[in-house]
């Protein structure tokens, strides 16, 4: 009999961005395994980017509920005046200075985040669904962890088995500072009651060390790696990098302490030591980013190497990197973010190219190493990261850089599959009568 979830997801299509592509890969691929699903989530308005081609991935079968939202960012919207409709523009730039001080303003003032004005909303709208069907199951993901807030209001009404899923620890007590003390502590009771009444807690390996360390006895921790849509890798199959030049993409946000800055600063160094590598080489940033990345380009003389590509439509993107010859990957240079696994990485293991990994010993660090995916370089060593682009490059023009790596396919990462362990999960949690 197929059973039915309700979802609260904070970014689900047109909504884009980093925090999409599991919750949606859930979406797609439940109802291989005998669950249904309902989504709650804000209207497009709440986030700066959108990618309506997502909304092909949405089966016609999911009930997407969408609801008002007093978000922080949809409020920044109404104050710039469009509205609180998302920036249509493709080239979508945040002013570093600006968000630095609405980040502080934020954490000060809204607890546990900035979304949490879309709490009583999605709340509503959550008693509705369940009023109105037979739920199973709640399943939430965060950041925000708002949404946690959401389901475990939603499981105290109605006593329904709630899993939550941590698709990175909670931001404000682990990655983000804390303003006060007092602040930390109301984030570490928050995550103690969601932790608590969970019927189980989804998260990764690094997570898990944590919560175990600071919830005891807590036995219904799982771990459900983040991944990559095989649908995703078969569409861009054909796909070949250039047989001249020598190219790297790198995708995704450049946000706050994930800066393209000791990058760039390798990169001149790079081509400083390599006479003809700037005719070679080209490097294609593709997604929104903050404006002190262009002010560092412009700074180092890289106008003729670096482009930014602003905001592209995800099929349009996985293009972009099945025809580079290096993925860039870059982790936040803040040592509290050492055990965060960015979700692009996965992509890039799926499009079997070789990785640049600019990241420090951690989760990451490990998964690229251990797979022989590509070379890893200090986050904040241009020196170091000089160094890798000569090896790569090396490679490159000796016809070796694929050989010299392991980029056949890694079932273990495929999102269908992966689904598949969470619906088992959820089916033991109905076993047991969680």
């Amino acid at each position: 009999m197929t059973k039915h979830l309700l979802m609260i997801v904070p970014f689900f299509p047109p909504i884009a961005g980093g925090g999409v592509y599991r919750p949606l890969s859930f979406v797609k691929y439940l109802g291989n395994y005998g669950w249904r699903t309902t989504v709650v989530t804000p209207q497009a308005s709440s986030f700066w980017i959108t990618d309506p081609a997502l909304l092909e991935h949405v089966p016609p079968e999911c009930d997407v509920r969408r609801t008002r939202t007093l978000s922080g960012q949809y409020l920044l919207s109404v104050v710039r005046g469009r509205g609180g409709k998302p920036s249509a523009t493709r080239n979508q730039v945040r002013s570093s200075r600006r968000f630095s001080v609405l980040r502080k303003i934020g954490a000060t003032f809204l607890i546990p985040d900035t979304y949490i004005g879309w709490y009583p909303f999605a709340v509503g709208e959550g008693r509705r669904v369940i009023g109105d069907k037979k739920i199973d199951a709640i399943y939430s993901t965060s950041p925000p962890e708002t949404t946690h807030l959401i389901a475990k209001k939603l499981h105290d009404i109605s006593g329904i088995p709630w899993v939550a899923d941590f698709r990175d620890p909670w931001m404000n007590l682990y990655l983000l500072p804390r303003p006060t003390r007092w602040h930390e502590k109301v984030h570490e009771r928050l995550e103690r009651s969601v932790c608590s009444r969970a019927a189980a807690v989804v998260t990764n390996h690094w997570h898990l060390e944590l919560l175990e360390r600071r919830h005891p006895g807590r036995q219904r921790i799982t771990i459900i790696p983040n991944g990559y849509d095989p649908a995703d890798v078969e569409s861009v199959e054909g796909i070949e990098p250039p047989r001249g030049g020598f190219c790297i993409v790198h995708a995704g946000m450049l946000t706050q302490t994930r800066s393209a800055e000791p990058f760039l600063e390798g990169l001149r160094r790079f081509i400083d030591a390599n006479p003809g590598a700037e005719d070679d080489c080209r490097v294609e940033f593709v997604g929104p980013r903050e404006s002190n990345n262009d002010a560092h380009v412009d700074r180092l003389g890289l106008g003729s190497v670096v482009t930014f590509s602003g905001t592209v439509a995800h099929h349009e993107t996985l293009k972009i990197e099945k025809a580079s010859h290096i993925l860039l990957l870059i982790k936040h240079a803040n040592p509290d973010y050492d055990g965060i696994i960015p979700g692009k990485l996965f992509e890039y293991i799926g499009l079997r190219r070789p990785i640049l990994a600019l990241v420090p010993r951690g989760e990451a660090h490990r998964i690229v190493t251990d797979l022989n995916r590509g070379v890893v370089a200090p986050v904040e060593d241009p020196d170091a990261i000089a160094r890798a682009l000569s090896t790569m490059y090396d490679a490159h023009r000796r016809g070796r850089l694929d050989s010299s790596f392991d980029l056949g396919p890694i079932g273990d990462y495929r999102r269908d599959v992966l689904t598949g362990r969470l619906a088992d999960y959820l089916n033991s949690i109905l076993e047991r009568g969680a």
